[in-house]
């Protein structure tokens, strides 16, 4: 009897977190009654929480399917929704635990991204300290950086997508989301003199990665497939971008 109990109360126990999981993946796949505004441009769409200007928003998908069209990963029969969060506990709710981030990329749960709070009429994130985020890091910078996980993780699959190293991972999404924003001359030059900005560890931000996927794909002539599908190493990287730089 006590046995029969115990195999009934685990088979509960697993049904409700089954269950629970269920209705986590159903939210993240259609959580647009959380979100009251929208606007889409083919096949990209922007939710908020907040109102915004129609116009604004439309703008902002524009620049960022530009962006991702630039990718040999992209194909614009493939629909993406990006979705505002400005109210604190629905970031908690949609991030989960990566919460405080700047946006996050639920893949292959869904195609859906989240990101935090934003003023979509200035094309501007916010940052924790309630900060518009300044520079290249624009709102566009995001969806597109997040969205760019995606695509990567459906051209070369989940397990291989996780075994990518950081910079390649990364770098590629910051590579694609930052557009004709790069400059790479500045940024190798800064790699050269030991700049803050260039070391993630200190800055946090993909820089560095942004550099080296850029020397790979512009400078050596690399396909997108070939460094998706063999990394090389990341040292190896910086020792050759440290001696183009001193000749």
């Amino acid at each position: 009897m006590k046995i029969r109990l115990t195999r009934w109360l685990l088979l509960r126990m697993v049904g409700a977190v089954c269950a629970v999981f269920a209705l986590y993946w159903a939210l993240l796949c259609f959580p647009q009654p959380f979100f009251r505004s929208s606007v889409q441009a083919d096949n990209l769409a922007l939710y908020s929480d907040q109102s915004f200007a129609p116009d604004a928003g439309k703008k902002i998908l524009e620049t960022v399917e530009a962006k991702l069209a630039a990718s040999p990963l992209y194909s614009s029969t493939e629909r993406h929704s990006a979705f505002i969060c400005n109210a604190s506990w629905r970031q908690r709710l949609f991030f989960n635990r990566n919460y405080g981030v700047g946006g996050v990329n639920q893949y292959p749960l869904t195609t859906n991204i989240f990101l935090r709070d934003a003023v979509i009429e200035e094309n501007r994130l916010v940052s924790p300290s309630g900060n518009q985020v300044p520079g290249d890091r624009t709102l566009d910078y995001f969806i597109a950086h997040e969205i760019t996980h995606t695509l990567t993780v459906r051209a070369i699959g989940s397990l291989r997508y996780y075994k990518l190293p950081q910079w390649v991972r990364e770098g590629y999404a910051d590579y694609v989301a930052k557009g004709g924003a790069f400059d790479f001359e500045s940024a190798r030059n800064a790699f050269l003199a030991g700049a803050p900005e260039m070391d993630w560890q200190r800055s946090g931000l993909y820089l560095p990665y942004n550099l080296l996927v850029a020397y790979l794909l512009d400078k050596q002539q690399w396909t997108v497939q070939r460094l998706l599908e063999s990394p090389p190493d990341q040292r190896a990287v910086e020792a050759q971008l440290r001696d183009s730089g001193s000749r």
